[in-house]
């Protein structure tokens, strides 16, 4: 007896490795599970020029994982910086020499208003003194016209400079508060945007996934859930409404845990 007792022990966490969970009646068991996994992929291609293996199978607070050489996007990005620093000194001049070509236009057009209605002033003195404001207001349009020029190309380096940014950021890839599954790349291998860079869980909490009967889940409400054997306060976080498509007339549900020493472990879960 003892013998068949250890073989069906051993057939339900075999089947639950394979499926994730079988059910008995009221009792389910479920194979504990990170809280989320992500994979992540490069935004952009590159060298890598540093993968840090040591941290695979590891939990990382805070670290640099993997780096995409970005040598040259610095390189770019001081380059621009100076650019822009040299730019914005050009605006604040070309603003003075405007003021200054605003008061000359405005002397010469006073002038002018002055002397146009004067009998005792030749003609050739007031097309003389006309000549005088057109060209200044033209040469005040030519200065505003140029200040708008160099406003777009600070516009336009600015936003070089944010993308330079961004892709040096996407070229640094630092985990915070994850658990690193798998890392797919290693250093000196050239990857393009879209290729998978490493495997990641979030282990804060465990997700535990069972497929309710239909009964079952018409009575949650009713029913408190024991794992273990040993009654708990935690509800379902998310019971789906449709039966599921593998396991037919099962309604899919999790639960959540708190962070348990070991995961892929198999729980017992009740509804009484």
């Amino acid at each position: 007896m003892k013998d068949k007792g250890n073989t069906m022990k051993r057939f339900i966490v075999i089947t639950i490795l394979l499926c994730g969970t079988i059910l008995f009646g009221d009792v389910y068991y479920a194979k504990l599970e990170p809280l989320e996994s992500y994979v992540i992929k490069s935004d952009v291609a590159g060298k890598i020029i540093y993968s840090d293996v040591s941290k695979e199978g590891k939990y990382v607070k805070d670290a640099l994982v993997v780096k995409i050489d970005d040598k040259t996007d610095k390189d770019d990005l001081k380059n621009s910086v100076k650019k822009l620093e040299s730019l914005k000194k050009l605006v604040e001049l070309k603003k003075e020499n405007i003021n200054n070509l605003q008061k000359s236009y405005l002397i010469r057009k006073r002038n002018y208003d002055r002397i146009k209605n004067l009998k005792t002033k030749s003609n050739f003195e007031k097309d003389t003194q006309l000549l005088s404001v057109i060209a200044a207001n033209s040469s005040l349009i030519a200065a505003k016209e140029s200040l708008i020029s160099l406003e777009n190309q600070i516009k336009d380096l600015e936003y070089e400079i944010f993308v330079l940014k961004d892709r040096i950021s996407k070229k640094n890839i630092i985990i915070k508060d994850r658990y690193i599954y798998k890392l797919n790349i290693k250093k000196g291998d050239y990857v393009s945007p879209g290729a998978t860079l490493m495997q990641t869980m979030d282990i804060s909490k465990a997700k535990a996934t069972i497929y309710l009967s239909y009964e079952d889940k018409e009575n949650l409400s009713k029913r408190s859930i024991y794992i273990n054997g040993k009654k708990s306060d935690i509800k379902f976080y998310k019971v789906w409404d449709i039966a599921d498509s593998v396991n037919i007339s099962s309604y899919k549900a999790e639960i959540l845990l708190p962070r348990p020493k070991e995961f892929s472990k198999v729980v017992k879960i009740e509804l009484r």
